[in-house]
């Protein structure tokens, strides 16, 4: 920017228009180590990473605020469901490589860190976990398992992003239960997030995370083939199922007792697993009819729902 040319962008316009944190992520996402450059079109990619990061917050405060509250609904972080615990161990994780990268004043890595972050929970666990909370029981354990992650990863977010985006933790902030806000009103009162799993805890549980990563890449490859070559004609992978194979290691991790079910990350119907020399992936049509309640391909019930469905407005109309 040069005063001479004219060219220079004035902070205080940009606070008027795009607001102060969008500033303060653009100042936290550049490597202050050489020459900064700033325009129009650089600020305009910040401002969607702060609203990918903003809906992240409205989305998980829409489900959490007023019908959850972690002091008296959470799950004991041993007794969670095995995909919310993997989760869990890799937030654990994400949260720790950024508080080194705090510890070092590495606000850009920072910001890719958290960034990153938001973008695979919106494309992955967040995705994947809305039929648990939306069609469950309200108070049935799977549903209080997936919102005891995410109470878990809204305040990890809110604490580890207080630094950079001021004015916006404060404002998710008004919506916390209490037993979140740390007795405080302000986001930069809070103490610093204390992860629910030890570094060994959490350790122990990124193998399995990998390989669940792996395998729902593999999914994925084998869904978009599906659908190009017409196997699969329905617009949603919820009417796929998947025969899955994987190396040995990998399925001693992905089909033990502890294992989770693949179909919930995969977004399907239903997957079998079996042990190969790599990962393979075929997809086929789901099984069953699309329940008209949580849209999954399941066997149907007299009343046209599936049966997990059926117990749960059996039970809102009882």
């Amino acid at each position: 920017m040069s005063k001479s040319l004219g060219n220079v962008i004035d902070p205080n316009k940009e606070c008027d228009t795009r607001g102060a944190d969008v500033l303060r992520l653009w100042v936290a996402s550049v490597d202050t180590s050489t020459d900064v450059p700033c325009d129009d079109t650089i600020l305009d990619r910040v401002g969607e990473a702060y609203r990918k990061i903003r809906n992240t917050f409205r989305f998980l405060l829409g489900e959490i605020e007023g019908q959850f509250d972690p002091a008296t609904d959470a799950v004991a972080t041993s007794e969670l469901l095995p995909y919310d615990r993997l989760v869990l161990a890799h937030m654990c994780e994400v949260h720790e490589a950024v508080s080194e990268a705090y510890g070092s004043y590495r606000f850009n890595v920072v910001f890719r860190l958290l960034y990153d972050y938001v973008t695979e929970l919106s494309n992955g666990y967040l995705n994947a976990t809305k039929d648990r909370v939306y069609c469950d029981g309200r108070d049935g354990f799977e549903r209080r398992s997936a919102l005891t992650v995410w109470a878990q990863i809204l305040s990890m977010l809110v604490h580890d992003l207080q630094p950079i985006l001021a004015y916006t933790t404060d404002e998710a902030m008004r919506y916390l239960p209490a037993s979140m806000r740390d007795g405080q009103t302000y986001a930069a009162l809070l103490d610093w997030y204390q992860a629910p799993m030890s570094t060994d805890e959490y350790e122990a549980q990124l193998p399995a995370y990998a390989a669940m990563v792996e395998a729902r890449t593999a999914f994925t490859k084998a869904y978009e083939g599906a659908q190009a070559t017409g196997v699969v004609t329905e617009k949603t992978s919820q009417a796929a199922r998947a025969e899955l194979t994987v190396p040995a290691e990998a399925y001693a991790l992905l089909a033990g007792e502890d294992a989770c079910d693949l179909a919930e990350p995969f977004v399907c119907s239903e997957v079998r697993v079996s042990s190969g020399e790599e990962y393979a992936c075929t997809v086929l049509p789901a099984h069953g009819e699309k329940c008209p309640r949580c849209w999954n391909w399941r066997v149907l019930g007299e009343d046209g729902l599936c049966s997990r469905c059926h117990d749960v407005v059996e039970s809102i109309e009882g």
